[in-house]
């Protein structure tokens, strides 16, 4: 009974935490298609069709016309970055289908990608939902639209990639992981039969 709940509990917390990764990602998409480019195929596929979605019901329920203006916007970058991700596959260059895109200016200012990519993109956009707030608050207009959705990527942006990079570190421990068994096999098989 105690394992059975322990088990319960084990697989509700892992399908709160996907969820909540899935919808960040989600948000995060929102935000990062325009500042990144070399993008992977399948990376531009469904959770950017969930963006537009999540973006379109923001600027619904915002009623903040910059937040229709950054929609437009962002469906122009997605465009774009589409046809570019396809060009690249077609052209022959070997990217990942589901890479999520390379930082434009986070790369300038940052070291690596990663550093890109977990703190100078989370920086910039926060930086410029602030601005964004400080603006909405001197023209007199609720700041609900366009600069929350940016200062929510504060959160989103550190929080997928944090993610992503787990799991990237994962997937290398399970092949160098792999690879030891391999090694041990061989080896073993060597001292049972010889090199023959």
């Amino acid at each position: 009974m105690q394992q059975q709940q322990q088990e319960d509990f084990t697989e509700k917390w892992k399908r709160n935490f996907n969820l909540t990764a899935g919808l960040c990602m989600i948000h995060q998409r929102g935000i990062v298609v325009p500042m990144r480019n070399r993008w992977g195929v399948q990376a531009l596929g469904t959770s950017c069709a969930w963006a537009f979605f999540l973006m379109l019901l923001w600027a619904l329920f915002s009623q903040d016309v910059f937040m229709w203006g950054w929609l437009g916007v962002w469906t122009i970058y997605y465009l774009q970055r589409k046809a570019e991700a396809t060009k690249l596959v077609k052209s022959g260059e070997r990217i990942h289908s589901h890479s999520d895109g390379d930082s434009i200016d986070g790369a300038r200012i940052g070291r690596s990608a990663k550093t890109a990519k977990l703190v100078v993109e989370p920086i910039l956009v926060v930086a410029f939902g602030i601005c964004l707030y400080l603006i909405y608050g001197e023209l007199g207009m609720r700041p609900y639209g366009l600069p929350y959705f940016m200062l929510a990527g504060g959160i989103t942006l550190p929080f997928v990639e944090q993610v992503k990079q787990q799991i990237w570190e994962k997937r290398i421990q399970a092949m160098t992981d792999a690879r030891l068994e391999n090694e041990a096999m061989v080896g073993d098989l060597r001292d049972r039969y010889g090199n023959s």
